[in-house]
């Protein structure tokens, strides 16, 4: 290698690597302003050049002042998306913000492609483009020197602002705590809206800069909010510096990368491989304690109305074969493709609640495998799209593997940097997909049928019904399953699953692999359409535009994948804007606002709104039946002292728990006898919810042993604990809260049946409840609530169901962290007797965590004391209640008139 050529491609990778920095840095500050991950920063950058070019081109605006302008209009549309975007939409979930600023995305480029086209533009430069050599015999372009010191001086500016202002400490306590801040006089609103602006100003100063450099085209532009999401990643969404050293590091890597490596797509790939090995290698299998997981959009039941559905069916089978013209025939044919790939996106993210936003490059990986396989091979249709499938479920997985340890905005970026790097690989590779011509199949047909569209379309649409209406099955199929149930309990609450002894990697493996299948089978049925099949146009752009359409739908609803689809151009919705003049051309532009609008009005999406209109038009024509009482759920009845678990003793020795340089828990030791309730209290922030994080396995101890009945189990996951006999609860509840309270029960109950995620796709059965099942519901009064989901029902009666599902799972120690909080005294004292007869009856070993003394003192038959991490003495109720120790650390001094008085409860 020549040393002067890899220092010149060095500094021009540096340029570009200066732009994608001011990028990133935009994204910082929006993400540190409003806590939103803005997907639409390309489409600011996109903003700014053609504000440049639109003065300088067209309206022969001085170069000089035409930069100045467009970081000013950037500014303006970024205050605007923040004020009548995301401000009215602060109180939806993280998803829907997101997909909020994938709207505005689709906005902003509609508009663009209506002013100005899809044909790429040149502008000059205001920059000097002369070279110069830094070193002998390394020339390189002043311009992109002059953007390296831009790039550093916006960065070092940057830094100083948020660290040493007013503004810059306020923006870090409202990332910080809104609450708090605002209740020291800052209006977090304004925070937000001057961060959103200076963001979109910076992305609009790198359109204008990156304009004269290369050629103006709408989908390219957007896309630069790739590489700045990475960058911004590597700086942890915090640090200016960081952000801007990777986004260095990214344009050098990608310049290095097409100066030496021949084949295609390496220089985008690598970039992004190396910024997902760094994110996962940060990331963690499961959140922490403080992980705290918004509402997502609901998610539907899966039950299957058979007599609506066979009619829909019938209806379309003959609009399909005998009504319809052949024009719209195909606009059918592409709309139904598109539901089933957005049914891969309801499985994936309305289902399991994992944002991928690589679902249609991966169906082009499937419909590109099968058009391999079959004009290489000559291999038949259905064998073709077999392979087809199971290749996409292999890649499907492959790109599940970061959701393992990462999650939310991270997985997000890890996914689309994956759809990159297929895309850029494999799907834009002329060398493998036969260039723009794409690689030619032969006429499918189905054991000796010809469906091919060319000769057939009528046939090729049946076809493609049949594959929806049995993907749709499967899917509903698959919700209704002991699959659906562990997806939609990981979505929920990491945490909260794996205490019951769900896989959460395996759940989320099939979910990904599912959905990829799925998204496949549409590839292939969307590639097989024509002659041939264009793996290009499987781009990356609409991966991120499906699942947009898809949120729009109702992500969480079978239906909802049917209503997103006919918004995707080419389909039923293109076809009736063209007979309006032209109006075709609109529809990616209202097609994003009305994304806004539904995304506003119910992040529930269009289903759903539909489906609620529809029900009050039906109300107001139906007559009103007079009120019937409630009817008791049908439940089996199961004595609970029929009910015993294997007994099992827990003993705790020397724990010790650091966080850093902090001991949360020193050297802690206690025994739980089977059926023995052993009560540990202390005061707040003594470390007992930390010992019971430590005994299931979510803190790692740095000292000390736990066994179970003598066997060692602190080298077991927190899910082996659980399948061990070892289960909690949580201070904050943390139930499933869009499954039932029998669905939250059976969670507990199909642990270990691994069959059922294939046996769930064609028959998912009955909801099934064990014995221990049934005698906690009786036991604890819950059958007239078994239906309802944890939203419907009393807080007093979820803390009772938190127990419940514990106690479901029949395990041998049950360790209940806080169970009384928010009860009142009767509730408290009804709960307390359920605990005792729970460990007495069924020979269950309970550690209760509580700040209810009276409650501890009343029901435990021992108790441990902790302060400050360590063991103030254990004992029993009597001896607790009166130790001089105890009641200086927690309970308080007694009456000086009444030495026999009971202790201050001090919480």
């Amino acid at each position: 290698m020549d040393l002067d050529t890899i220092v010149r491609f060095v500094l021009l990778g540096l340029g570009i690597g200066a732009l994608y920095g001011v990028v990133a840095q935009g994204i910082v500050l929006v993400y540190r302003g409003s806590g939103v991950l803005n997907f639409a920063q390309g489409a600011f950058v996109m903003v700014g050049a053609y504000v440049y070019y639109e003065l300088i081109d067209r309206r022969d605006v001085a170069p000089a002042l035409g930069v100045l302008i467009a970081p000013f209009v950037g500014a303006v549309i970024g205050a605007a998306t923040y004020r009548f975007v995301l401000r009215p939409m602060r109180y939806s979930s993280p998803l829907s913000r997101v997909i909020a600023t994938l709207a505005v995305l689709i906005v902003i480029q509609a508009v663009a492609v209506l002013r100005y086209g899809v044909d790429t533009l040149g502008v000059k430069s205001w920059l000097p483009t002369r070279t110069v050599e830094v070193i002998s015999g390394a020339p390189v372009g002043l311009d992109r020197l002059i953007i390296l010191g831009i790039g550093v001086a916006l960065t070092l500016a940057l830094t100083g602002v948020y660290r040493y202002t007013a503004f810059g400490r306020i923006t870090t306590a409202v990332a910080e705590n809104e609450r708090t801040a605002a209740s020291l006089g800052h209006s977090p609103d304004r925070i937000a809206t001057a961060n959103w602006a200076l963001g979109a100003a910076l992305a609009a100063l790198v359109g204008a800069l990156l304009a004269p450099i290369t050629f103006l085209q709408p989908t390219n532009l957007v896309m630069l909010v790739v590489p700045g999401l990475a960058a911004a990643l590597i700086g942890r969404f915090q640090s200016f510096g960081l952000a801007f050293a990777g986004a260095a590091a990214i344009g050098v890597s990608e310049s290095l990368m097409a100066r030496y490596v021949a084949t295609p797509g390496w220089s985008q790939s690598v970039p992004f491989l190396a910024v997902i090995a760094v994110l996962v290698l940060r990331g963690t299998a499961l959140p922490l304690r403080s992980h705290v997981l918004d509402r997502l959009p609901e998610a539907g039941s899966g039950r299957v109305k058979l007599v609506p559905v066979a009619i829909t069916v019938g209806i379309a089978t003959v609009l399909l074969t005998l009504v319809l013209g052949v024009r719209w025939v195909d606009a059918f044919t592409v709309t139904m493709v598109f539901a089933i790939l957005c049914l891969s996106v309801v499985v994936v993210t309305g289902y399991a609640g994992q944002l991928s936003l690589a679902q249609y490059v991966i169906a082009g990986l499937g419909a590109f495998t099968a058009a391999k396989v079959s004009h290489e091979w000559d291999i038949p249709f259905l064998v073709a799209l077999v392979l087809g499938v199971v290749t996409a479920a292999v890649i499907g997985t492959l790109v599940g593997l970061p959701s393992l340890r990462t999650r939310g905005i991270n997985l997000a970026i890890a996914t689309l940097g994956l759809a990159i790097v297929g895309f850029a690989l494999v799907l834009s590779n002329y060398e493998y997909t036969g260039g723009t011509s794409g690689i030619t199949v032969p006429e499918p047909s189905i054991f000796g049928w010809k469906i091919g569209t060319i000769n057939a379309p009528r046939r090729y649409a049946v076809v493609v019904l049949a594959m929806l209406v049995g993907t749709a099955v499967v899917v509903a199929n698959v919700r209704r399953g002991v699959s659906g149930r562990r997806m939609l309990a990981v979505r929920s609450n990491e945490r909260a699953a794996t205490a019951l002894g769900v896989n959460v990697l395996a759940t989320k493996l099939y979910a990904f692999a599912l959905g990829s299948a799925i998204a496949a089978l549409a590839g292939v049925l969307l590639g097989f359409r024509l002659t041939n099949v264009i793996s290009s146009q499987f781009n990356v752009f609409t991966s991120i535009t499906v699942v947009g359409m898809a949120v729009v739908g109702g992500v969480g609803y079978i239906g909802g994948a049917i209503f997103a689809a006919t918004l995707m151009p080419g389909g039923f919705g293109s076809e009736i804007l063209r007979d309006f003049h032209g109006f075709e051309k609109y529809l990616p532009l209202v097609s994003g606002l009305f994304l806004l609008y539904v995304l506003r009005a119910d992040q529930n999406g269009l289903f759903m709104m539909n489906r609620h209109l529809a029900h009050q038009i039906v109300g107001k024509f139906r007559r009103r039946p007079h009120a019937a009482a409630e009817l008791p759920a049908v439940t089996e009845t199961v004595p609970a002292a029929a009910v015993r678990v294997t007994p099992k003793r827990l003993d705790v020795q020397g724990v010790t728990v650091d966080f850093g340089g902090v001991r949360a828990v020193d050297q802690v030791s206690f025994a739980v006898e089977p059926g023995e309730v052993h009560g540990l209290i202390g005061p707040n922030g003594a470390g007992k919810t930390t010992v019971i994080d430590a005994i299931s396995g979510f803190v790692r101890p740095s000292a000390g042993s736990i066994m179970l009945d003598g066997t060692p189990i602190g080298g077991l996951s927190p899910r082996r604990r659980a399948r061990a006999g070892l289960t909690r609860s949580f201070q904050s509840l943390e139930l499933f809260s869009d499954l039932t309270i029998r669905e939250n029960l059976a969670v507990a109950c199909d642990a270990g049946r691994a069959r059922r995620y294939a046996t769930d796709l064609v028959h998912p059965g009955s909801i099934e409840l064990d014995d221990a099942a049934w005698a906690v519901v009786s036991e604890l009064d819950l059958a007239g609530v078994l239906d309802r989901k944890p939203s419907e029902i009393s807080y007093g009666m979820r803390r009772i169901v938190a127990i419940a599902r514990g106690v479901a799972a029949a395990p041998s120690v049950l360790m209940l962290d806080e169970p009384a909080a928010g009860l009142d005294d009767s509730e408290a004292h009804e709960l307390g007797a359920v605990i005792r007869r729970l460990a007495h009856s069924w020979g269950v070993g309970v550690l209760l965590v509580e700040h209810n003394t009276e409650l501890v003192l009343d029901v435990c038959d021992r108790i441990t004391v902790l302060a400050n991490g360590a063991v103030v003495m254990s004992g029993a109720p009597d001896q607790v209640r009166h130790d001089p120790r105890v009641i200086e650390v927690y309970l308080g001094t007694p009456s000086d008139t009444d030495t026999d008085a009971e202790p201050v409860v001090s919480a």
